[in-house]
C-alpha cells in the first residue's frame, strides 16, 4: 500500500516543518 506510505510519510514531514518554524520562532522572539 504505497498510498498510506506516502500520506504518513507527507503528516511527518509537516510535523517536522511545523517544529522547526516554532523553533526559529522562538529563537528570533529570543534575539529580539
Amino acid at each position: 500500500d504505497y498510498e498510506r506510505y506516502a500520506s504518513t510519510l507527507a503528516s511527518l514531514h509537516v510535523v517536522a516543518f511545523a517544529c522547526f518554524m516554532l523553533r526559529n520562532a522562538a529563537i528570533l522572539a529570543q534575539g529580539a
